[in-house]
């Protein structure tokens, strides 16, 4: 490209070519934001997945802390309907925690 045509560019848009301080104050800032993000305290309860069944009704997954919960709403109420299997590999639903006990002794 011929010098002058460059000139009259960077005259036109000051902004086409950033100066190294610019760049060094935006990747700065970036920076700052990052370690804002980072420094977040983790959310204990997080919905998962949630799924419309219609008539204001709903079926939900929701991680507290490291259990997982399948959950049932309605406009009324709201129903825990098992607890599904944690990170470590334990299973229980609220019908089996009691017969789980009674189950082993069954057998």
């Amino acid at each position: 490209m011929n010098k002058a045509v460059l000139r009259d560019v960077t005259r036109a848009n000051p902004t086409a070519y950033p100066t190294s301080g610019d760049l060094w104050r935006r990747a700065r800032s970036l920076w700052g934001r990052m370690l804002r993000l980072s420094r977040r305290t983790p959310r204990r309860l997080r919905l998962c997945e949630s799924l419309p069944l219609g008539e204001r009704r709903f079926v939900a997954v929701v991680e507290f802390e490291r259990s997982r919960f399948l959950l049932g709403g309605t406009s009324a109420a709201l129903v825990l309907l098992a607890r599904l299997e944690n990170a470590g590999g334990e299973s229980a639903s609220p019908e089996n925690e009691s017969a789980g006990a009674s189950g082993e002794a069954q057998r």
